[in-house]
């Protein structure tokens, strides 16, 4: 406690009375065991970047906090974390993308990190609470403030399975310029970020955007070119960002530069392909080069078929030559109906 306490001081020294909405004004001593007061009598731990707690991934980021309150517990094992943000206001369709991703990487033991925010942020949390699985909210504003109100469900059953982490004081209001700042927790706490569905003003391109100087890989799930609600997505891929359509993406992915990232087989709740990528494995066992694949999936747009060939690929299931041809791996073969 001793420890926690210099730390506060020193935390506290360095910040004017008008930042800390919880305290009154004071020396720094007194402001600091008031806050630890507050704190024992709310439930809320502080962490500091000493701490064995202390998150592994995030603390490898530059900028990361040297205090974190949180309510719940963090846990070694949430060094095993994927980001998964988007759009406030998502489409149906994108909605259950999210929920499938998360509720699958949650069962394979991944620890779901979001921002409790209306639309994807709450789809992500809401499945893997539903899957039994961990997840991490990082809020914009302190730990005992509830934003949104509609989202005081995943507020509460948060800190059951997983925590509530701010770096703002206990009494910190929601603040515009406060979300872009918590952005860089959500993607520095995580291996990698997944983005599903976001606008050109999205947020969640804020997040990508901490992912990418933090050298934490961006993952983008593709979206209709008709759809406001993915362009963001849908340029973050033209600019380099890996292209994820389920769970079994993800895992792969991180599993080039993370050994202990669970294998895609092993984690049950993961289903081997879509219906359209069925198609596509069964059109390999006849056509290999991509013009003959596409003529023969005329049903499917090209720019689909694709994208559908880049997941098999990373997947292990299709390999790519010269020239566009693509052939079926040993394991694609086994998965032809």
């Amino acid at each position: 406690m001793t420890h926690v306490l210099h730390r506060l001081v020193d935390y506290l020294s360095t910040r004017s009375s008008r930042n800390l909405p919880s305290l009154d004004e004071g020396h720094p001593v007194e402001q600091a065991k008031s806050l630890l007061e507050l704190c024992q009598e709310q439930g809320i731990n502080i962490v500091t970047l000493d701490d064995p707690e202390y998150p592994e991934n995030l603390r490898k980021v530059r900028d990361c906090p040297e205090l974190l309150f949180v309510k719940g517990c963090l846990t070694p094992g949430d060094r095993i974390a994927v980001a998964i943000v988007g759009t406030r206001n998502p489409t149906v369709v994108g909605q259950a993308v999210a929920a499938e991703i998360a509720a699958d990487l949650a069962a394979a033991g991944v620890t779901i990190v979001s921002g409790l925010a209306y639309g994807i942020d709450a789809c992500a949390h809401s499945a893997a609470l539903n899957a039994r699985g961990r997840t991490i909210a990082c809020l914009g504003h302190g730990v005992d403030q509830v934003y949104p109100k509609a989202n005081w469900a995943l507020y509460r059953e948060i800190p059951e399975a997983g925590a509530l982490v701010s770096e703002y004081l206990p009494g910190t209001g929601p603040k515009p310029w406060h979300f872009p700042e918590r952005n860089r927790l959500i993607s520095g706490l995580s291996l990698g970020v997944v983005v599903v569905e976001a606008g050109l003003k999205s947020g969640a391109l804020i997040t990508a955007d901490w992912a990418l100087r933090q050298g934490r890989p961006v993952m983008c799930v593709p979206g209709s070119v008709k759809s406001a609600a993915s362009q963001g997505t849908n340029r973050l891929i033209q600019e380099g960002a890996y292209l994820v359509t389920c769970a079994e993406d993800v895992l792969s992915f991180l599993r080039q530069d993370n050994e202990y990232v669970p294998q895609p087989e092993t984690a049950g709740a993961i289903q081997s392909v879509s219906l359209e990528e069925s198609l596509v494995l069964n059109c390999l066992a006849r056509c290999e080069y991509i013009e003959d694949i596409c003529d023969e999936l005329n049903e499917i747009p090209v720019y689909r078929t694709m994208s559908l060939l880049s997941a098999l690929e990373v997947r292990g299931y299709v390999r790519s030559l010269a020239g566009g041809k693509y052939l079926l791996t040993p394991a694609g073969q086994k998965l032809i109906t």
